[in-house]
């Protein structure tokens, strides 16, 4: 009898001392390393951007009419709690975002044993999978941290144990009704991660031969989130309903990188997944234990990371973090051999580090732009939005726009270049890049900068005058003829200056 308990235990200790109290020691450990590591490195573009826009919807702005971002509402309004807060306690937000943050890894850790216990998992295997998830949660995403894939990443993943624990034959317990609510939170933040959710799920149909998968508490209360954020968003933001999306859809959608280069990453995680779950994996194991619908939330992650087609890091997390997840939950120590510990460790420190490696595409521009105005109102002129933020919110400035940059008109030139499009569609295209112009106008007149960045590049991938493009508009010429250039950084970055409204 103890030897088929040790067959059917992953990662089982010997005896029972790795009991309930060293878990969350352990756990507690984990993310207190995570909490100090990220205090000073967690604020990036993408989260700069986003916070930066929520004060302006605090401010009275609304999304769609008057504060415009590439995606939907709910990733500007997932950071309100943390706005708020900030607000009432003095405290910068990046900071409250990531206590935040651990306070959701904690509540996932739960939901996740709670569900193990209702199952009835061995004591071992519930720490294991505890210390597992918290490393994974808190410490593996590098720079990803705090951003919107992390969040909704933690939030799906009790879903995903749960659809493991299912595929084992066991009952997770009503715990599930939380997890339901955590998935549904993630689709809805991005859409795309509905693939991780949904694999796990067609996987236990198909073996089934029945749609009773489709049915459970957590898939019901799942799908209930997402209709529900979808009737909020027809009945509180038509404006972007009705006019932006459609304007995200038609010229920032269709950049993406070829789908060669973007396949090469997701086959060799899956394949070194697959692998390290043989290898890390007891001798007796059968591939309908739990590490399959583990594997099946990669797969999910990788058709995500490939059909978003933008090949950034942050939408490779889901993929990450699954693939990763799925060999660690099934080792097991007393058959565990030391080279393959080391290179399953290896691949981990590997993968974490592509996660955490920035790529810095403009000079410091710090010391030169307090140089020019001690409290500037800046401004950028261009589509990359890491020339604004985080460098808006370090140097203690106030962002003049209601935008983080010109992405729309971006994807809308790149798109004319193609001598196969239709004219209606060359048209509307123009409009886009005319709406642009009108609202880098509007910036310009109410938000008064006294310093604007220009870009020099268009994608990041080949030189472009984006002044020339801005004084083709004779309004917004008018406009920027008030301002001189002072300098430019390294030929990457143009700097512009109204000498009447600098100290």
């Amino acid at each position: 009898m103890p030897a088929s308990k040790e067959a059917v235990t992953p990662l089982a200790m010997s005896g029972s001392t790795f009991s309930m109290s060293y878990r969350w020691i352990i756990v507690s450990a984990i993310l207190l390393m995570a909490l100090l590591v990220q205090m000073p490195v967690v604020l990036n573009a993408d989260l700069s951007c986003l916070l930066t826009e929520g004060e302006k919807v605090l401010d009275g702005g609304k999304l769609g009419v008057d504060v415009f971002e590439l995606n939907p509402p709910l990733s500007v309004y997932l950071y309100m709690p943390a706005l708020q807060l900030a607000r009432i306690t003095g405290i910068a937000p990046e900071i409250i975002v990531i206590i935040l943050v651990m306070i959701e890894i904690v509540a996932a850790l739960v939901i996740i044993d709670r569900a193990a216990a209702a199952a009835k998992l061995e004591a071992d295997e519930r720490s294991i999978t505890a210390c597992v998830l918290a490393f994974l949660f808190a410490v593996f995403p590098g720079a990803v941290f705090g951003q919107r894939e992390h969040i909704a990443v933690i939030a799906m993943t009790p879903f995903v144990a749960i659809a493991a624990i299912r595929w084992r034959g066991l009952a997770p317990g009503p715990v599930a009704i939380l997890a339901g609510l955590g998935a549904g939170l993630a689709m809805s933040l991005k859409p795309y991660l509905a693939l991780v959710v949904g694999l796990p799920i067609i996987l236990c149909v198909l073996r089934q031969r029945s749609i009773r998968p489709l049915f459970t508490p957590e898939a019901c209360v799942a799908a209930t989130v997402v209709i529900g954020y979808g009737a909020v968003l027809a009945i509180f933001f038509p404006a972007y309903l009705l006019t932006f999306a459609p304007m995200v859809t038609a010229a920032y959608v269709p950049l993406r990188m070829d789908f060669g280069d973007l396949l090469f990453f997701p086959a060799v995680m899956l394949v070194a997944s697959v692998g390290l779950v043989r290898l890390l994996a007891p001798q007796d194991f059968k591939w309908e234990g739990g590490a399959t619908p583990w594997l099946a939330a990669a797969v999910g992650g990788a058709a995500s990371f490939i059909i978003q087609g933008k090949g950034w890091t942050y939408t490779a997390f889901a993929l990450c973090m699954f693939a990763s997840a799925a060999p660690l939950l099934q080792a097991r120590t007393k058959t565990l051999r030391l080279p393959v510990m080391i290179c399953a460790l290896a691949a981990i420190v590997c993968i974490g580090s592509r996660l955490s490696l920035q790529v810095r595409p403009f000079p410091p521009l710090e010391g030169r732009i307090l140089a020019l105005a001690k409290h500037p109102r800046l401004i950028t002129i261009g589509d990359h939005v890491a020339l604004g933020h985080p460098l808006v919110r370090q140097i203690n400035a106030t962002w003049a726009g209601n935008t983080c940059g010109q992405a729309l008109a971006a994807g809308s030139m790149l798109q004319q270049k193609s001598s196969q499009l239709p004219e209606g569609e060359r048209a509307k295209l123009d409009g886009i890049i005319n709406f642009e112009r009108r609202l880098l106008l509007a910036d310009l007149r109410a938000g008064r900068p006294n310093v604007i960045l220009v870009d020099t590049y268009l994608l990041s991938s080949m030189p472009f005058d984006w002044l020339a493009w801005a004084n083709s508009d004779p309004d917004l010429k008018a406009e920027l003829s008030r301002y001189r250039e002072v300098a430019d950084a390294d030929g990457r970055v143009r700097i512009l200056v109204d000498p009447s409204g600098s100290e």
